[in-house]
């Protein structure tokens, strides 16, 4: 047996599962071990499917988890199998799919019951030790009336939060719509309770009774509306080949409503839904969207940092079925020509239906006048939920904005007016994919992916590989919460960005002075063309100055998802031995090469399973995004045909001095550097073409 790990949580935290519990399909019990043997009434030993039938079986499986009986006896036929061991293959697989899902929730529920109860334990300990604000002396409960109110409002929140996921009961079927004229009923029978006004907890401020109404009764009208755009019928994706732009007909009603209203220049609306199956339950998925924390490192490539403003008392808690939320974010594409989107929205929870849930994010009080630099309206956006109890969840996503493109650079226009660039298609793609991967994972045996590497090992390659992506995004992005400070440099090339940052004894960096350089460009090759020379290491000395014109080999390989081409890798340059992190995927969301180069002894710790938060990483790599621009037949390309928008991004230590200054020419030379590189690309790319 390889030794036990820890399960997943629903934002990818690592295992460490034995061969036992991965259910690898070579150790199942097939449809002949249940019969007894004709001579001695023995069970027969479990039969081992080869590695061909069982890559064979899983690839079936991705596209469909519930085979027919004709469907399971000709994939008997093709892999040499017995109807009856396909079909207990498949009954064993969705078992397992099953038990992980239900090992993942298990582990949120346990996390969230115990944030709950430290949080309790702290409102009740300020309670008893409240002091007053003028004489400074203990007081009593009588000298605190009103804050022992709101204490005891608040408590009475946390303690159902902590039933609901003590219990685990499930939500109440089919449950009306709550009216905004019917506020909801407070099951306290105290006159002062119910006269005080509750609490937003996220922002600290007070929310009236009349702003709760008004939240909700927005929040109920998004939500039909996105009934609305739900419905098949619903004309939806068109692309206007004169202005590249996704628009449904729904959106007219925005046009005609703000007719009379003056709308500044650049001033658009986009659409866009998208369908498709995520390997999760609802109820999963339906928690890691009410967890702002969780919801951003799902999404940690599209929403580098949100925070919840306020949660508005609705009567219910938590994930429960009528939850409210205002939640502030900001939402990027890789690129140093796209301004991130400011957005304010409310978010709101509903089963519609037993394992049906809604998820609506709609901007109160939306202007279009008011659509500065950056600046959003969420109009009703969301996903709709559907348990397909097999461990899976079918997900319609509808993705509505407003914003002014006149922020954005002509390069990036086409792609973002097209709904892909922050469209519905990226963000369900970018959903299955961390899903897809968790699923990945849990299957794998981790302690047998290369020999000398540990399964605790695996898990901390994995989670320093994505400690270096999200460093990749923010040396481009730069949200409002890091250190990053963009920088002014004369004579550079067009659509080149500069930021440095000052680290002073931070745990994973490197101290002193950091300079991030990043540049979009278009490439005339397709996302999938141009993904496979960059992620090839035998091209790799085409283009790459770390290798010096030698080639690099693979030590380690781990495949994270692998529907999305999502690998982490350890790359050896031959000759020096000079070890190379590297992590990538390509799908409908885009694609991505990111690569640092780690020392050696550091590795060899992380290897054997120490902890990687010390490692120091200096990422650069290319994310890859189809232009955006329609074909003849006014549909928009996704990757198939046509060019690519590319960013490229490096990080390089300047000086281990904080106090000192980049010279120009320093800057200058780093330009040199990045074109000199992407002009290599670009003539590798002809060559073999």
């Amino acid at each position: 047996m390889n030794e036990q790990g820890d399960d997943f949580d629903a934002v990818g935290n690592i295992p460490n599962p034995s061969g036992a519990e991965n259910g690898e399909s070579d150790h199942m019990i097939d449809a002949t071990s249940g019969d007894n043997d004709q001579d001695g009434g023995r069970m027969r030993r479990a039969h081992r499917h080869t590695a061909y039938q069982t890559q064979e079986l899983e690839n079936v499986y991705l596209e469909n988890p519930l085979p027919t009986e004709d469907q399971r006896y000709e994939l008997g036929q093709r892999l040499n199998m017995e109807p009856k061991q396909v079909k207990f293959w498949f009954q064993n697989k969705r078992n397992q799919m099953k038990i992980n899902s239900d090992r993942l929730e298990n582990i949120i529920l346990r996390e969230d019951h115990d944030r709950l109860l430290l949080t309790q334990h702290q409102l009740r300990s300020a309670m008893l030790h409240c002091s007053c604000n003028i004489c400074g002396r203990a007081t009593n409960c009588g000298d605190i009336d009103y804050e022992v109110q709101k204490l005891i409002v608040e408590n009475t929140i946390l303690e159902r939060e902590i039933n609901q996921l003590y219990s685990k009961i499930p939500s109440r079927p089919n449950q009306m719509l709550v009216s905004p004229s019917q506020p909801p009923h407070c099951s306290s029978s105290n006159p002062g309770i119910n006269a005080t006004p509750e609490l937003g907890l996220g922002g600290g401020t007070r929310t009236t009774e009349k702003e709760r109404s008004m939240f909700l009764d927005l929040a109920i009208k998004a939500l039909k509306e996105l009934l609305e755009l739900g419905e098949m019928d619903c004309p939806f994706g068109k692309i206007d080949s004169r202005s590249s732009k996704a628009v449904s007909l729904i959106n007219e009603k925005y046009k005609n409503a703000s007719n009379n209203v003056t709308k500044p220049p650049g001033h658009v609306v986009e659409a866009s839904r998208e369908i498709g199956l995520v390997p999760m339950t609802c109820l999963t998925l339906v928690k890691t969207f009410m967890d702002t924390e969780k919801w951003v490192d799902v999404f940690a490539s599209i929403v580098p940092v949100a925070s919840t403003r306020k949660v508005i008392p609705t009567g219910s808690g938590g994930t429960k079925s009528g939850s409210l939320q205002q939640i502030q974010a900001e939402f990027q594409v890789i690129s140093p020509l796209v301004p991130k989107r400011q957005v304010t929205f409310l978010r709101y929870c509903k089963e519609l239906r037993h394992g049906l849930w809604v998820v609506v994010d709609v901007t109160p009080d939306q202007n279009p006048t008011l659509l500065s630099y950056g600046g959003s309206n969420r109009l009703p956006s969301g996903l709709f939920i559907a348990d397909m109890a097999n461990g899976y969840s079918q997900v319609t996503w509808i993705e509505q904005a407003e914003y002014n493109e006149s922020h954005i650079h002509p390069l990036y226009q086409p792609l973002i007016g097209s709904g892909i660039g922050l469209g519905a298609t990226r963000w369900l793609a970018t959903l299955q994919r961390h899903c897809e991967s968790l699923s990945t994972l849990s299957s794998t045996n981790l302690a047998e992916i290369s020999p000398g590497l540990s399964a605790k090992g695996a898990a901390e390659v994995v989670k320093l590989a994505q400690r270096m992506t999200l460093n990749y995004y923010t040396g481009i992005t730069s949200s409002s919460g890091d250190k990053w400070e963009k920088i002014q440099v004369e004579n550079v090339a067009p659509n080149m960005s500069f930021m440095i940052r000052k680290n002073v004894n931070e745990p994973g960096e490197h101290s002193g002075i950091l300079l991030s350089a990043a540049t979009s460009v278009w490439f005339p090759v397709n996302q999938k063309t141009l993904f496979a020379f960059l992620s090839n290491p035998s091209f790799r000395h085409e283009w790459d100055t770390l290798t010096n014109n030698t080639r690099m080999e693979e030590t380690i390989r781990i495949q994270k998802a692998k529907r999305h081409g999502n690998i982490i890798s350890l790359l050896k340059i031959v000759g020096n031995d000079t070890l190379v992190l590297q992590e990538i995927w390509n799908d409908a969301s885009g694609a991505m090469v990111v690569y640092a180069p780690v020392e050696t002894n550091p590795m060899e710790w992380v290897k054997r399973g120490g902890n990687s938060d010390s490692v120091q990483l200096l990422p650069s790599g290319f994310s890859i995004m189809p232009d955006g621009v329609p074909d003849r037949k006014g549909k928009s390309k996704n990757g198939g045909g046509g060019g690519s928008l590319v960013t490229f991004g490096l990080q390089i230590l300047f000086s281990s001095n904080p106090t000192a200054v980049i010279p120009q020419g320093y800057v200058k030379n780093v330009e040199v550097l990045m074109v000199h590189t992407i002009g290599k690309i670009k003539s590798a790319l002809r060559r073999q073409t």
